[in-house]
């Protein structure tokens, strides 16, 4: 960077140690994310290093412009050094601040975030008027945030508003990811948990939101701007079919005069408050009216120009932080050097020999130009920086340097730069990213940027060390498909498995709605008269008939109620998924459909018999449990094929077989895709849980239910398996987990013998 130019960012000393340097003369390390906490490379190289000391202890202040700085970025990098501190980012009148423990956010505040803590609060009817009015108060006179208050107020444990502070972290995130300029500045100090318990992982909240803030420019650029004002376009009976978020959204408008108030009036996140009126506006519910005189359907004013090698980097990073396939991330990184580099060669090695190379030539005019190379191209332990970078797994960013693998598949500039990463480094197969240009950058250079996007190719925490044995499936195959690959692939899919059917969204919300009249539920449902056919037959069933005989929609849905309709609407919805027209579907789809039925009809009865709260609840749990493995059937049946093999040959249980196949299981593939359906938190923890109810939390006791019926399924239901030692303690201690009694039990084994004789019902 030219002298006397402020540097966007300052990195001000923690006093750590740094990384060792790699007896490379040209070798400079990466930008260094590393074990223990050491900063190296571009932000210490570009930066100001300077000491501060309070009683002669050493922090570090992390500070810079947003507009060089993507706040993505910062956290990142916050995260990965396992930071303790606060960070605080000032735009005009907007303070934001957010704190961290060990690199996970613990809180986040700011004026618009607390609003929405306290309009959350009041919605669901946690606070009183006065309540409100009361800590309103307090926080004028003091400054205070919310949470503060209500701690120190200790109207109720912070633990029971939990979702409500979480609602006020992600406004506060949103608002943070839609700043086009600002300072930040982080000060590591020492920060403690409150009562709350809030723990997030920074990398997994800040890539959510940052995916949320895409999505809220791209509605507020389809409605021209937020500042046009909004009305209400619908009659009061067609109002009362709509969700309660919706009636809510609805009451809002008529004292909200724009969209952007009405957004920030909603007593929930701002990202679903501007979908929800998004819907409708489509509805017809709302009506948008003309733009006022004088505002301006463009871009705001204080939006700055981002320079072009800026904004490649931005857009590579929000590619790269979407995927874990390599393939992907590949694609990502080549997408922002082919603008500003040469030349790029992506390398791939068995062993220590390098076997294939894709060269990628750059030409004037920026057209590409792309050739492979195939054979003995040289190996790594004859080649100083290969063997260095394949070794420690951190890139080298320098000048050219003198390389027999380089010269066979590229002529690089004697006077150019050049960067070397490791994109995949595995026992079998090593894979490198080799980029060169001829260009002199005074300042910024492309180089910089790039050594931002090599921490997302190459953890560090996920790096292989030859000197360290690692034991895993793919490593008895001479294969790049390593079980971690194979569980991202799947895991980047799960957005392909389809959404719930829309009649049975519809009639979900209305159904959690107490106040949502029995019409508009029965008129919602009538929609799907395979649904009708299905709730009327249960109603009918032996589990649930009267002395009467029910022949319509009406009478079913009085004799059921709301929640058992609800649980079978479900159950209905899931069942679709069983039987679908796909390969492998047809052999074992009806297989998990009906031990999915028979643990759903366990733990209904376990629930009643140990007097849990809901039932209902239970299961749905049940009937979702295994979603998981309906996952891997749907995205890739060979391996499901080869996991049931596994099972059979080797005597594995589902998880090992599992583990060893995909290097993850059903139980967290299942998690995915609930959350994707948007299930309650419930009902995701007996999908994650099930294996392991101890571990659920709040939900251990309505997981410990699905895990015993899922027991019983596997002992008394249509393919009953053999009774292990194993599962014998996991009896007793589920048994002590639900305080049910041998007497207990041995009634609900007989109910269950004649419910398994009856799944048919859900047929």
């Amino acid at each position: 960077m030219p002298a006397g130019k402020p540097d966007p960012v300052t990195l001000s000393g923690t006093g750590r140690k740094r990384l060792n340097r790699v007896p490379v003369p040209t070798m400079r390390a990466g930008l260094g994310l590393r074990k223990g906490g050491e900063i190296d490379g571009w932000m210490r190289r570009t930066t100001q290093i300077r000491m501060q000391s309070e009683s002669g202890e050493s922090i570090m202040i992390f500070q810079g412009d947003l507009s060089k700085y993507h706040p993505a970025d910062a956290l990142m990098f916050l995260s990965q050094l396992s930071l303790n501190g606060v960070l605080s980012v000032a735009h005009d009148q907007q303070i934001l601040t957010l704190s961290f423990n060990a690199g996970h956010l613990l809180d986040a505040q700011s004026a618009a975030g607390d609003e929405k803590i306290l309009q959350a609060l009041l919605f669901h009817k946690v606070v009183t008027r006065a309540q409100e009015a009361q800590i309103r108060q307090i926080r004028s006179e003091t400054g205070m945030p919310v949470r503060q208050v209500l701690g120190e107020l200790d109207l109720f444990p912070l633990a029971h508003i939990k979702k409500g502070l979480e609602i006020g972290i992600s406004e506060v995130m949103l608002e943070l990811f839609l700043l086009e300029t600002g300072q930040f500045h982080f000060t590591d100090t020492p920060v403690e948990s409150d009562s709350a318990g809030i723990k997030l992982d920074t990398g997994a909240v800040a890539i959510k939101v940052l995916s949320h803030a895409d999505e809220f420019r791209s509605l507020e650029k389809s409605m021209i701007s937020l500042e046009r004002k909004i009305e209400l376009n619908a009659p009061a009976d067609q109002l009362a079919s709509l969700s309660l978020e919706e009636r809510t959204l609805a009451r809002l408008a008529a004292e909200a005069p724009t969209v952007r108030q009405l957004i920030a009036r909603a007593p929930f996140y701002s990202h679903k408050a501007l979908q929800i009126a998004e819907k409708l506006i489509a509805a017809e519910n709302f009506r948008l009216m003309p733009l006022p005189e004088g505002h301006s359907a463009a871009t705001p004013a204080s939006a700055p120009l981002i320079d072009p090698l800026f904004g490649a980097y931005k857009q590579a990073f929000k590619m790269l932080i979407r995927t874990a396939e390599v393939v992907k991330k590949v694609e990502a990184v080549i997408g922002f050097c082919k603008n500003f580099y040469d030349g790029i060669l992506i390398l791939t090695a068995r062993g220590q020999q390098i076997v294939h190379c894709k060269a990628i030539t750059i030409e004037r005019g920026r057209s590409i130009r792309q050739r492979s190379f195939k054979g003995n191209i040289g190996a790594i332990d004859q080649d100083p920086v290969f063997q260095t970078v394949h070794k420690t797994g951190i890139g080298f960013f320098g000048k050219t340097f003198p390389s027999s693998i380089i010269d066979r598949v590229a002529q690089t500039p004697p006077a150019g730069e050049c960067a070397l990463l490791p994109i995949l480094n595995q026992p079998q197969i090593t894979m490198f990213f080799y980029v060169f240009t001829g260009a002199q950058y005074g300042g910024l250079s492309p180089h910089h940027y790039l050594e931002l996007l090599s921490w997302l190719i190459t953890p560090a925490d996920k790096v292989f060390s030859p000197a360290e044995p690692i034991e895993t499936h793919a490593a008895q195959h001479d294969s790049a498909a390593a079980p971690q690959g194979a569980i991202a692939q799947l895991v980047a899919r799960i957005e392909e498995l389809p959404p719930l059917p829309s009649t049975a969204s519809r009639s979900l919300q209305l159904l959690s709605d107490p106040e949502t009249p029995m019409e508009s539920v029965e008129k919602t449902i009538a929609q799907d008269q395979a649904l009708v056919a299905k709730i009327i037959k249960v109603s009918n069933s032996a589990l649930y008939g009267g002395f009467q005989k029910v022949n319509s929609l009406r009478h079913a849905l009085t004799r059921l109620g709301a929640k058992t309709t609800k649980s079978l609407i479900l159950a209905a919805s899931a069942r679709s998924y069983f039987f679908k027209e796909r390969k492998g579907m047809k052999v074992w789809g009806p297989l998990l459909w009906q031990h999915s039925v028979e643990c759903g009809l366990a733990a209904r009865r376990i629930a009643a018999a140990c007097r849990y709260e809901d039932p209902e609840q239970a299961f749905i749990g049940g009937i979702m449990h295994d979603i998981g493995k309906l996952a891997i059937l749907m995205l890739d049946d060979k391996r499901y094929q080869e996991i049931q093999r596994l099972k059979a040959t080797e005597k594995k249980s589902d998880l090992a077989a599992e583990t060893e196949i995909l290097g993850s299981s059903h139980t967290e593939l299942g998690r995915l895709l609930m959350e994707k359906w948007r299930m309650p938190e419930a009902i995701q923890a007996c999908t994650e849980f099930h294996h392991n109810p101890g571990e659920a939390g709040r939900h251990a006791d309505l997981s410990a239910i699905v895990a015993y019926a899922n027991h019983l399924s596997h002992l008394m239901g249509s393919h009953p398996q053999p009774e292990l030692q194993e599962d014998q303690l996991l009896v007793q201690d589920l048994m002590r987990t639900t305080y049910m009694s041998s007497e207990q039990n041995a009634l609900l084994l007989e109910a269950l013998r004649a419910d398994f004789q009856n799944t048919e019902m859900m047929d």
